[in-house]
């Protein structure tokens, strides 16, 4: 047998073990693919409910949902199978998760979107974020968590205030929405200052430590977003099957510098004023005196 011959046997023997060695999904349950299909669809569909102009109602959710799962062929009971299939699989479901980011991010380019401004990006302010600026936070740990630790570079200055920020969506089946952002700036006199913001709704999350009185070095800064357990996921110690995640974008950790305050003014010098001691005036000679 030839040697390239016995190279091809040899490649297709591995393919065929590695497809039998393959999980194989149980029946029923849709493909990473198909659930990115029917997520990235509830998405527009959730954005376009968003952008009108009365709030929806509960039963408009539930329609939008319906139609949804008519587009693609499913039932409800068909889309809740593959749901609980992936939520129990965390891993899998974080894969789709972050393909679906990847998705509606190209779209919103394609169409000449951009995302919402950053408050306080000016000539004076530098994003030092060093991780992803697009992600997904899910309900199942160890996906519910970013974490961040940041050392100072040579562009910070005495006096920065430190800002993060992102924007953020919701895209929950059911429950109550509920992120956090968590910074805390240590600085070099070892002095530790933090701020928190709670995030319940669509849009512009942003948590901020102000720095510009004190004026101190900056030494690290560390902190965390985080999704929120719902309270029956906490009181049950079960996992949800339902959709509840939040999909951030944009995120920045942003250093502004900051002016330092002018030194104080000398004090004014009252021209009114007279020596204590009073001088008093000469008394002009009388006639007859020398």
């Amino acid at each position: 047998m030839k040697k390239g011959t016995l190279h091809i046997l040899t490649l297709c023997l591995l393919m065929m073990l590695m497809a039998a060695c393959a999980p194989s999904l149980p029946d029923g349950v849709l493909t990473r693919d198909e659930m990115e299909d029917v997520l990235y669809d509830f998405h527009i569909a959730q954005t376009l409910y968003d952008t009108r102009e009365y709030h929806s109602t509960e039963s408009d959710i539930i329609a939008l949902r319906a139609n949804v799962l008519k587009k693609h062929g499913l039932t409800q009971q068909e889309w809740d199978k593959s749901m609980a299939y992936y939520c129990q699989h965390a891993d899998e479901l974080h894969h789709i998760y972050l393909a679906l980011v990847d998705r509606v991010e190209r779209n919103v380019i394609a169409l000449g979107g951009k995302s919402e401004g950053m408050q306080g990006e000016e000539a004076d302010t530098a994003n030092v974020w060093n991780a992803n600026a697009n992600v997904i936070l899910m309900q199942q740990p160890p996906y519910n968590v970013l974490s961040y630790d940041i050392t100072p570079d040579s562009t910070f200055q005495d006096g920065d205030n430190i800002s993060l920020q992102c924007d953020a969506k919701f895209v929950f089946q059911d429950g109550y929405r509920a992120m956090i952002m968590v910074m805390a700036v240590t600085y070099d006199n070892d002095s530790i200052v933090t701020a928190t913001s709670h995030i319940n709704n669509d849009g512009h999350g942003i948590v901020t430590v102000n720095n510009e009185h004190d004026r101190l070095h900056i030494k690290n800064i560390k902190g965390f977003l985080m999704l929120e357990k719902n309270l029956e996921a906490v009181t049950t110690q079960q996992v949800s099957t339902t959709l509840r995640l939040v999909s951030l974008r944009n995120i920045k950790l942003l250093h502004l510098h900051t002016t330092p305050p002018p030194p104080p003014a000398p004090e004014p010098v009252d021209s009114t004023k007279t020596d204590s001691v009073a001088v008093p005036p000469e008394t002009p000679a009388q006639p007859g005196q020398g």
